[in-house]
């Protein structure tokens, strides 16, 4: 009474006497339970799994104890039409289910540490190997968890002088930074001189130097540091972000302490204002602009909106084109310019999503030419041993602030670092590299922007667990290469830094202060943004009802021309620009 599927033109009777037509995979499943008792403990659903369904027979050969590596297998590998195509890897027909799903690199293998170690070793010096085994043996460790003997005292040349001080003492005075001084526009002139000038009185004092994104605040601060090293003064450069604190000579992050703050900083500190767009400069109308962006200045229509300049936004079709309209102004001539030094690091497309990021960069992922390099991590519940969280759930999560569980990678693409792994020298949280060669175990890849631009560092898969503990009721840990491509990142990500080509991507309006002026100050000019913003979808309609009736007035702070224009949210809370 089951099921029998024929061509039209078949002979019936032929298709009902037809050897085996008889038997289904139902009547196999029961025909198996009778005749092997492991097979009566498996649920029909998940008899795939263990036994093999060919020419109407199964296969009485169970894949014991391999289930889960065969479940792995089953969820990442495509095309398979047999077992053996599961446990084939280059061509190379493994034994076990296990053997195959860790040489796809889909399970951790028991010596991936050392495999990681082996391959650097073919293409690394010395120094790079010296660092990247300092870097294993320091994963989610700290150096007192090692057995490792007491510092000597005598030997210890740092002994009497604070640290700070003493590693003051080593940085290499940048000969060109000692120009700069000369470079000052007015605005950084003056906070220039009156810094120096409460220097060489040997007055001291406290300066809060205030001025938003592009007004060359880094500008002035190497300007400064130069000049005090230059007189065998001692100048510690601070900064409460590792990026920022990457692109100062010898920075460093470091918070004020809060009762220093309370009891001296605010009551004494002289204030010093920046305004002239540094960035923008050549364009003395979009510097402007910015700035009344920044400080929540320029006109809004009647729903608290500004008008974004026509010549910069990417006309909206309210279709999925629109997006792939948007990545050909950013990246225009892909395929001809992949490999270039600067045309990847020059450009980027901004969002304020991480999901919409991700978006992106698949996209872009697919459209970069070269072989695919694909990455899984291994995830894990820590103390779950009931298995409450199996891998396969953990894997579908991405945390703010982790790798995918899926990365994938082609030689030359963008990525940025999600990790602070050795600031010093470049490697800390935000920093933008691009791959240059990839192992199984092993990344190579080279910083591209900044004092340490062409530093190459080899990244192992490093235990990572998201910032926010309370995110999941479980502790939540993932082993991943530390970076995310960078064709396209947050806001928040590429604040701080200079590209020269940016495009901003806003599915939704922005919604944190300053996030709008962040996104359009990226970039040097105003023909080097591009824009591409679907209106708030609480306005569409007010917005309709407008374009057919125009009000007769408007507030001296409101646009009236709702007819023509792209409108989106800036939100600016000016009581934290005026406190």
């Amino acid at each position: 009474m089951h099921m029998v599927s024929f061509q039209a033109a078949q002979n019936i009777e032929r298709v009902v006497n037809h050897e085996g037509v008889e038997k289904s995979m139902l009547t196999e499943y029961f025909e198996a339970n009778r005749l092997h008792e492991d097979a009566r403990s498996i649920l029909y659903r998940d008899f795939p799994e263990w036994y093999t369904w060919q020419k109407r027979i199964v296969s009485a050969h169970p894949a014991e104890g391999e289930r889960y590596y065969l479940r792995v297998l089953l969820n990442h590998v495509t095309g398979a039409t047999s077992y053996e195509d599961l446990r084939t890897v280059n061509g190379e027909i493994l034994p076990t289910f296990r053997e195959a799903a860790e040489r796809r690199g889909l399970i951790e293998g028991d010596n991936t540490l050392d495999e990681s170690l082996t391959e650097s070793t073919l293409y690394e010096m010395p120094s790079s190997l010296r660092w990247l085994f300092a870097t294993i043996l320091s994963m989610g460790k700290e150096i007192e968890s090692f057995p490792l003997p007491d510092i000597q005292e005598e030997y210890d040349t740092s002994i009497g002088v604070t640290r700070e001080i003493f590693e003051e003492s080593t940085i290499e005075l940048n000969v060109e930074d000692t120009y700069l001084s000369d470079s000052l526009n007015s605005d950084q002139r003056a906070a220039y001189d009156e810094i120096m000038s409460a220097i060489d009185r040997d007055e001291g004092g406290v300066f809060f130097v205030d001025g938003p994104g592009g007004t060359g605040k880094t500008f002035l601060y190497r300007a400064l540091l130069a000049m005090v090293r230059g007189q065998k003064k001692i100048a510690i450069a601070t900064a409460t972000s590792s990026v920022a604190a990457s692109i100062m000579p010898g920075g460093r992050t470091q918070i004020i302490n809060s009762s220093l703050r309370r009891s001296y900083l605010w009551d004494s500190m002289r204030h010093l204002k920046l305004v002239r767009n540094m960035r923008a400069h050549s364009d003395p109308w979009f510097a402007e602009y910015l700035l009344r962006i920044g400080d929540g200045k320029e006109v809004t229509n009647r729903d608290g909106e500004v008008r974004l300049p026509d010549e910069i936004c990417v006309s909206r079709t309210g279709k999925d084109t629109d997006l792939d309209t948007l990545i050909d102004n950013t990246f225009p001539s892909l395929d001809a310019n992949t490999s270039g030094p600067d045309y990847i690091t020059s450009r980027a497309i901004l969002s304020t999503r991480n999901d919409s990021v991700d978006r992106i960069n698949l996209k872009m992922i697919s459209r970069f030419q070269g072989d695919e390099m694909v990455y899984h991590s291994f995830d894990c519940a820590v103390d779950d041993p009931h298995n409450y969280y199996p891998p396969e759930f953990l894997n579908t999560l991405t945390p703010n602030g982790l790798p995918p569980h899926v990365l994938k990678l082609k030689i030359n693409c963008p990525v940025i670092l999600l990790r602070n792994i050795d600031p010093a020298n470049g490697l800390c949280n935000g920093t933008r590299l691009v791959v240059r060669g990839f192992q199984r175990n092993v990344i190579d890849a080279e910083i591209v922007l900044g004092q340490h631009a062409g530093k190459r560092i080899f990244l192992p898969r490093i235990p990572l667990c998201p910032s926010d503990d309370e995110m999941f009721p479980f502790q939540f840990k993932r082993k991943q290469f530390p970076i995310r491509l960078s064709f396209a990142m947050t806001v928040n990500k590429a604040q701080g830094q200079t590209i020269p080509n940016v495009s901003i991507y806003l599915p939704e309006p922005v919604f944190s202060h300053g996030q709008l002026y962040v996104a359009l100050s990226r970039s040097t000019a105003r023909k080097n943004v591009k824009i591409l913003a679907v209106p708030d979808a609480g306005n569409k309609k007010r917005n309709s009802n407008d374009s057919k009736k125009k009000s007769s007035t408007c507030s001296k702070n409101e646009s009236c021309d709702y007819l023509v224009g792209t409108y989106t949210k800036n939100i600016v809370y000016k009581e934290i620009l005026t406190s």
